[in-house]
This record gives structure tokens, C-alpha cells and sequence, in this order.
């Protein structure tokens, strides 16, 4: 029986502020267009991503969650780059807190087929940098390194 760490952390914490390691899957069509997720809790995009659990390395993490949300196999590449700041404060909309660390991989899809998972992300699609639709903040800069093809750890 695999046990949900950030479930059980929170039945001893509540919503006090957690740090939260995360990872998150920057995909390209052979356009080069991003595959981003409108998310089904607050509406704005973001690339498949997912909280890191007890067992797994962010890697690992990061082809279980772009599966689970989009339907597609990858392969991680390369690390782009380890995120944290102000922007990556959250707060759910359940009130849990947390400062997310978040680490952000190219990756490459290998199999599947594309399908939002409904939970997560009510639809899918590809975009190009110059037109990306309206984003959760913390994925602004992680974006802009991606497509400047930057590898690099930003913790300002």
C-alpha cells in the first residue's frame, strides 16, 4: 500500500505553509510549441507537473505525473532549471499552503495519447512561445528559460 506523504503530512499540520519539492515537464511539439494544461482549480495553464513523493526522485515523479495528466509517455531529458520565490507560494483551494521548490525538465514523448485526465486539467494543447495563454505566475519565468534554452537554478 503506497501512502500519499502530503495527505498524511497535512492530517498533523493542517494548512500551515509546507515546502514542497515539485517537478514540471517542459514538452515540445516538432514546432516547437509547449504543451501546457488549463488547469480545472483556478482556470490558468501550466505544464504537467506534480508533488514529489516519499520513494521518488523528481524524475520519476515527473513521467508518473505527465501519464496521470495528459496521457502521454516521456522520457526526461535535462533539467532546465530549480525554482523556488515568492511566486511559488501557494495556496490551494482547499487553504493548504506551501512554498514550492520546483524542479523543471525537458522532456520527450515516447507513446500515449493526448487526453486531459479531467481531474487536473480540463483541456490540452500546444502553444508557441509569443502566445501563450494566461499562466499560473510561478510558470512565467520557468517558461521564458525553457524556450531561452537557459539551465540553470533560479532561487531569487
Amino acid at each position: 500500500m503506497t501512502i500519499n506523504y502530503t495527505a498524511w503530512l497535512r492530517s498533523y499540520v493542517g494548512h500551515q505553509r509546507l515546502l514542497q519539492l515539485a517537478a514540471s515537464a517542459f514538452i515540445c511539439n516538432d514546432q516547437g510549441h509547449v504543451l501546457l494544461g488549463q488547469r480545472s482549480d483556478v482556470m490558468l495553464w501550466a505544464p504537467p507537473s506534480g508533488v514529489v513523493q516519499l520513494g521518488e526522485t523528481p524524475a520519476r515523479t515527473l513521467v508518473r505525473e505527465v501519464l496521470e495528466e495528459t496521457g502521454l509517455h516521456v522520457v526526461v531529458e535535462r533539467l532546465i532549471g530549480l525554482y523556488t520565490g515568492r511566486e511559488f507560494e501557494w495556496t490551494y483551494p482547499n487553504g493548504d499552503q506551501a512554498q514550492i521548490v520546483s524542479a523543471f525538465f525537458a522532456c520527450r514523448i515516447t507513446g500515449g495519447n493526448l487526453q486531459p485526465d479531467h481531474a487536473e486539467f480540463v483541456s490540452l494543447a500546444y502553444y508557441p512561445s509569443d502566445r501563450l495563454p494566461p499562466l499560473m505566475p510561478r510558470y512565467v519565468r520557468m517558461l521564458r528559460d525553457a524556450f531561452a534554452g537557459r539551465t540553470e537554478a533560479a532561487f531569487d
